[in-house]
């Protein structure tokens, strides 16, 4: 299969990018917190590594085993898109998504992460995800991380403070009209990037998941015998969580109803 092997080729050469990256975030970090966690530092790494020799020598399952166990230490989109690829590897798509959207989230414009996402969904026999379609405003920002947004924001704010002390020092009519507009300019767009801001962590914060089983129906009420609702969901599908109840959860269906699931059969992004 012509996607396969393009995956396969594309998971070697990204391995070693990742690799790269990862080590780079180590010591940008290292270099940041005080010398009394250099100790954990050197522990992250030899598990790394460790776990990267067995990517390599083809032991996907105790590669993935030490990947989740720095990954619940820190946050690093490296890690999450070695262990999806690791999934992969294994043929188990729905955790490979679940990771390659943790990386994303972490990784936005990353091409090996967008990549690989999109492949492994293109593999999905449901051509569709349960989630509320973007607006056209949110796929303005949706490849931009929140540090990212915070720094652009931190642009204007400058501009305008600046300009301030040269409207109240400035002697000259012409600067003092220049300054007063790049201030109501600087302000208006550090308001825009801070209500930007607030958006984007409000949709980070909706909760996604992804469909792990390798098919699972969705029922009217969370209860095993309930009626079924809609046609069952396979390994891979995106789904909008609601709320949860016990060993179930309630996701949005398109018709804006809902449905049930068994929390068993999905992983939280």
């Amino acid at each position: 299969m012509d996607i396969i092997r393009i995956t396969h080729y594309a998971l070697r050469f990204t391995f070693h990018v990742s690799r790269f990256t990862f080590y780079v975030c180590l010591l940008c970090f290292a270099c940041w917190e005080p010398s009394t966690h250099a100790q954990s530092q050197s522990i992250l790494e030899a598990s790394y590594r460790s776990a990267n020799a067995d990517y390599e020598h083809g032991q996907y399952q105790q590669a993935i085993e030490k990947y989740e166990q720095i990954a619940a230490s820190i946050q690093n989109g490296n890690v999450y898109y070695n262990l999806g690829n690791a999934y992969f590897r294994l043929g188990k798509r729905g955790k490979a998504i679940v990771n390659y959207e943790r990386a994303k989230r972490l990784m936005p414009r990353d091409p090996e992460t967008v990549l690989n996402l999109k492949i492994a969904r293109a593999l999905n026999p449901d051509a569709f995800d349960l989630v509320k379609a973007p607006s056209g405003f949110s796929l303005l920002y949706g490849a931009l991380h929140p540090d990212e947004i915070v720094w652009l924001g931190l642009v204007p704010y400058w501009m305008a403070a600046v300009s301030g002390i040269g409207l109240l020092f400035s002697r000259k009519r012409r600067l003092k009209q220049i300054c007063r507009s790049v201030v109501l300019i600087g302000c208006l767009t550090w308001v825009f990037f801070l209500l930007l801001l607030g958006l984007k962590i409000r949709e980070l914060n909706v909760p996604y998941a992804i469909v792990t089983a390798n098919e699972v129906t969705v029922r009217s009420e969370p209860h095993p015998d309930a009626t079924e609702i809609t046609r069952p969901l396979h390994e891979g599908t995106k789904v909008q969580l609601k709320t949860e109840r016990g060993d179930w959860v309630k996701i949005y269906l398109p018709d804006e109803n809902a449905g049930w699931l068994p929390a068993e059969a999905i992983e939280k992004i």
